[in-house]
């Protein structure tokens, strides 16, 4: 992975963490980037340490990955710009704290909405860009 020149990435969950730091190991590695989060000022801030990291300047999408349309937005954006979608790096992810006892339907929903529901949304709207790219899937998960 030392060398990612020309390469077109989508990172979600772009906006801190994980994938902050993804997106600017990326860039400094040559990628072009397609950079999505919900956070719109720590998004642009990411997107301006990616440019300055000498990659040109990313594709940023505000994005709810609980929403459909949000998310079909954000791959046709990204194959509009770049022409093409050699990496899509699954990153995004909440955590509802509480227990059987205080979690409710709706906070269910909404973690396994952005957790599980909209992994497998991306991934099913980028597998022709990546077959054709011959391309990688990377998902980001943790024991929580």
């Amino acid at each position: 992975m030392d060398d990612l020149s020309g390469k077109v990435a989508l990172i979600t969950g772009a906006s801190s963490g994980i994938g902050a730091a993804t997106a600017l190991l990326f860039a400094r590695r040559g990628a072009k980037l397609s950079l999505s989060g919900r956070n719109e000022v720590n998004l642009q801030r990411v997107g301006d340490e990616c440019a300055r990291a000498g990659t040109e300047r990313p594709l940023v999408v505000v994005a709810e990955l609980t929403c459909e349309p949000d998310v079909a937005n954000l791959v046709d954006a990204t194959v509009k710009k770049f022409g093409r979608l050699d990496i899509l790096v699954n990153n995004a992810g909440i955590l509802d704290l509480g227990s059987i006892e205080t979690t409710s339907l709706e906070q269910y929903d909404r973690e396994m909405g952005v957790n599980v529901r909209a992994a497998f949304q991306l991934t099913t709207l980028c597998v022709p860009h990546l077959i054709a790219t011959r391309g990688n899937v990377v998902n980001v998960s943790s024991i929580a």
